[in-house]
């Protein structure tokens, strides 16, 4: 235990016992969730309790709250750091890092039983005004730390289902527990006198811990301007008091009422201009005015302390305490062992059995863990992957073993053979936990730590890198996962699954022919493979190949004639048919002096409008009966629309949406019914409610140009159509939309850098330039000037290639950039992007950059702070009581 701890030990136990209780308050939702709540495992038949310690059974409820409260630390600390601490919840490290919690709660319960015991045989009683006064200090702490009221507390309290008064008890519980913990302590240290020999042996020990660095004793009188500090120096050499000066001139409020005076302090506590110039003083001694990013200082050097070590005499004291802090520890932690040695202890769940012991002994651990799954009476799919930990552990420790021994210049026959040795043994771990890590993936939802753990033991797993596409695939990025379902395919070609999921994918994004091509594979591997069927009669619908689906559907009702799928298949089949034959009326109604043949042609369309219409619906209407699917009611509501019967269209649209108001194909079906019936408005509405609900590209893109096509001047439609195209690299579909949206408003930043990216995509960087220039000149605003003068250079990046020279162009931009931010008063960056073209080209517009440095230099002069510390003041946190890393 460090000697800060020691000094600090009453506060920073308060602070854990508040951050415990704490984090048991916020963690309510967590057990709402069942996170802690549930057993460590779904057996039944195990007892309620987590362990017998000497015959005293301590509840699972007990070790909950505990888990409980370490995870408070945890998430109280991942807040400070701006993050969310369930991220340690996620997966297959989620799951072992829950399991990790229930141990260290476990070892906790067990640790207080003893100590509790301890104290029962010792006859030790803690007095109730000791636990009340130890319960107000903690309760003041926290509401002051917290900067909270008590009714406040109370109103969060009831937030959270519980009461003021049930909180302050779990203090006083927590309270008499440390106290009573406190003196059990103190009983088993005894009285620790120190020889002198034995304080003169542990000071010479740590003696650099009671080393005293250099210090310095300074005051100050801060100016904005050269001119008043050259004032204030000339009036110190006339003999002015230089505290009446800083109460007069100072412009720093934090020494200013002190007369400047800015105590003793060490290096690297203060800006560098000032640390410099006053370490350099003589006592008495004042600086000439010395420049800072704050302004001006005139600074009087009022004591100095050297850097030494002191006697032991000078620090007794100090010694005495942290000798007499360390042998208490040092005895407590004895006894706490024997104890624990001598002590009878029964863990009742196997799996925290199994990890305690794994802490005592590796190779303990894992045949525990072997155990337990050779007896399957834990039901925990993520045993396997435990399990993998372990020996991919082993490997690790293996390797690190083998690469000292390697690092040997000139290595023995005995070392050579010790190498061979620990090379095999990292071989047979490694594959020992990659047969386990397949074996859990087998049964668990993998997650992208998971299989990327796997990836790293051997990256041409099929399975993993199968699995990490579908995971991107889920997540929307098509890209990843296409080249995931890719590299499957070059490794195994027989990879049935990968087919699938890549077919899958393309017919998100309809790439049809692709999606086609991927299906016929599988359905070559996979031969009267119905579901694969029945994707590749979509797909052929798509295409527009309907002899091939009918094709199909022959084949699909010959091997499962009652396949309902293949019903509604044929009401597909029958829709596209109907959708053709409507295309072709339209057509020849619209053409003018039909020939005799065309007029034959277009009377007979009616009837077949008529068949197929009915064939759909009633193909529809059978698989609603089975199913009651609502995606069926939407098909059979399209089919009412193609043949015209928008009555029946619109009902059948609207009993979709009641029934679930976020399905976005209804939306679109309803806008298209009441566009046909004129009602635009309100077409539009549901058109624009159908965008925002859809997350199929397929689909979006055909209602944003449905909706551009109806109203062609609303640019903001015309964007999100522009940005829907961009997703897909449809990238001269999306240059026709930025193009009419900046012929109609030339400034329009999003259209611009839009259109740029197109062009740099394409290879066309000259234009996208061109179209960025055209953007800056026509507006007068200065962050979208610095956003275009940015994606300028970032074009040019992508034309010149990495690390290469940017041209007059980029050069040109950067200096607009920098004259830019330094309006805006961002120095720092402005000077890194003419540092970035005088690096690159020395003497390019060196008139131009000279005159932009200078405007920086007058603004940061003007810069006035309110303080010359260069970092604010931190409470300091001990080490220990910061969590560890978790789920490693």
């Amino acid at each position: 235990m460090s000697r800060f701890f020691h000094r600090h030990q009453k506060a920073i136990i308060w602070i854990v016992v508040l951050s415990f209780f704490i984090g048991s308050v916020v963690l309510v939702g967590l057990n709402q969730a069942g996170v802690f709540r549930s057993a460590p495992t779904q057996d039944s038949d195990l007892p309620d309790f987590v362990a017998r310690v000497n015959g005293e059974e301590i509840a699972v409820s007990a070790m909950y709250a505990v888990a409980n409260q370490i995870f408070g630390r945890y998430q109280s600390f991942y807040q400070q750091l701006g993050q969310d601490a369930s991220v340690l919840l996620e997966g297959a490290n989620g799951a072992r890092f829950v399991l990790d919690l229930q141990a260290d709660a476990t070892e906790e319960v067990i640790r207080r039983a003893l100590y509790e015991q301890e104290a029962q045989s010792r006859g030790i009683r803690v007095g109730s005004s000791q636990i009340e006064a130890a319960f107000t200090e903690a309760y003041g702490v926290f509401l002051q730390q917290n900067s909270i009221t008590e009714a406040q507390l109370i109103a969060y309290l009831e937030q959270q289902g519980t009461t003021l008064e049930t909180y302050q008890d779990s203090l006083r519980v927590d309270a008499e527990r440390q106290l009573r913990e406190a003196a059990v302590g103190e009983a088993v240290a005894g009285l620790i006198a120190p020889t002198e020999d034995e304080l003169l042996a542990f000071y010479e020990a740590n003696i650099a811990d009671y080393d005293r660095v250099e210090r310095i004793r300074a005051s100050h009188v801060l100016v904005e301007d050269l001119e008043t500090a050259r004032e204030v120096r000339a009036l110190v050499d006339e003999g002015a008091d230089f505290a009446e000066l800083a109460s007069i001139y100072s412009i720093d409020t934090g020494s200013r009422e002190n007369g400047g005076d800015l105590d003793f302090f060490e290096r690297g506590v203060m800006v560098s201009e000032f640390e410099e110039a006053a370490f350099a003083l003589r006592v008495g001694e004042v600086s000439d005015p010395v420049q800072s990013e704050f302004g001006y200082h005139i600074i009087l050097l009022t004591d100095r302390e050297e850097a030494r070590t002191p006697s032991l005499d000078e620090v007794r004291g100090e010694v005495t305490s942290d000798y007499t802090a360390e042998e208490a520890d040092q005895r407590v932690s004895e006894w706490y062992e024997a104890r624990l040695a001598a002590s009878q202890v029964e863990i009742a769940f196997p799996k925290i059995d199994a990890v305690l012991q794994q802490r005592i002994d590796v190779d303990l651990g894992l045949a525990a863990f072997l155990q337990i799954l050779d007896e399957g009476t834990v039901s925990d799919a993520y045993l396997p992957y435990y399990i993998g930990r372990i020996y991919e552990s082993k490997a690790q420790e293996a390797a690190a073993d083998r690469a000292e021994f390697e690092a040997i210049e000139e290595p023995t026959e005995a070392d050579l053979a010790r190498i061979e040795a620990l090379q095999a043994e990292e071989e047979a771990n490694e594959a020992l936990a990659l047969e386990n890590y397949l074996m859990a993936l087998e049964d668990v939802d993998a997650d992208e730590a998971f299989l990327n753990r796997v990836l790293n033991l051997n990256p041409d797993s099929t399975d993993a890198t199968y699995l990490l596409g579908k995971l991107f695939l889920d997540r929307g990025d098509y890209t990843q996962a296409e080249e995931r379902f890719a590299a499957v395919i070059a490794r195994d070609d027989t990879y049935v699954s990968a087919y699938i999921a890549s077919g899958d994918l393309a017919t998100r994004q309809g790439s049809y022919a692709l999606a086609r091509a991927r299906y016929e594979t599988a359905l070559e591997l996979r031969g009267n493979d119905t579901s694969v069927m029945l994707k590749l009669v979509t797909t052929h619908l798509e295409l527009g190949a309907l002899a091939d689906a009918m094709e199909l559907i022959d084949d699909l009702k010959a091997i499962d004639p009652g396949n309902v799928k293949v019903t509604i298949a044929e009401g597909d089949i029958a829709s596209a048919l109907l959708e053709e034959a409507v295309a072709e009326q339209e057509a020849l109604e619209a053409k003018a002096g039909l020939t005799e043949a065309e007029t034959a042609r277009l009377e007979g369309l009616a009837g077949e409008i008529q068949t197929h219409y009915e064939t759909a619906a009633a193909k529809y209407e059978s698989g609603i009966q089975i199913s009651g699917s609502l995606d069926l009611r939407t098909r059979l509501g399209q089919a009412h629309l193609l043949a015209g019967a928008l009555d029946e269209a619109e009902d059948e649209f609207e009993a979709v949406i009641a029934m679930s108001p976020y399905t976005s194909a209804a939306f679109e079906g309803l806008g298209r019914v009441l566009i046909a019936r004129g009602e635009i408005e309100e077409g539009l509405d549901n058109l624009q409610t159908a965008l925002a609900r859809s997350f199929e590209t397929v689909q979006r893109e055909r209602v944003a140009e449905l909706i551009v096509q109806i109203t062609p001047d609303d640019l903001d439609m015309r964007m999100e159509l522009a940005t829907i195209y961009a997703e897909q690299y449809k990238w001269s579909a999306a240059i026709g939309e930025y193009a009419e949206i900046l012929a109609v408003d030339p400034a329009d930043l999003e259209a611009a850098l839009g259109i740029a990216e197109a062009y740099r995509w394409r290879g066309e960087h000259s234009t996208g330039i061109d179209y960025l220039e055209r953007a800056k000149a026509a507006t007068d605003l200065t962050t979208a000037k610095i956003r275009l003068n940015e994606a300028i250079v970032e074009v040019v990046e992508n034309q010149v290639g990495e690390d290469e020279p940017l041209g007059p162009v980029g050069w040109d931009a950067l200096i607009e950039l920098a004259e830019l931010r330094a309006e805006l008063g961002d120095r720092q960056d402005a000077s890194l992007d003419l540092d970035r073209v005088r690096t690159e080209a020395e003497d390019y517009r060196s008139a131009d950059i000279e005159a932009i440095l200078e405007s920086i230099t007058q603004t940061t002069s003007e810069t006035i702070p309110s303080s010359v510390f260069d970092f604010p003041e931190i409470e300091e946190t001990p080490e220990s009581e910061t969590p560890s890393d978790a789920g490693e």
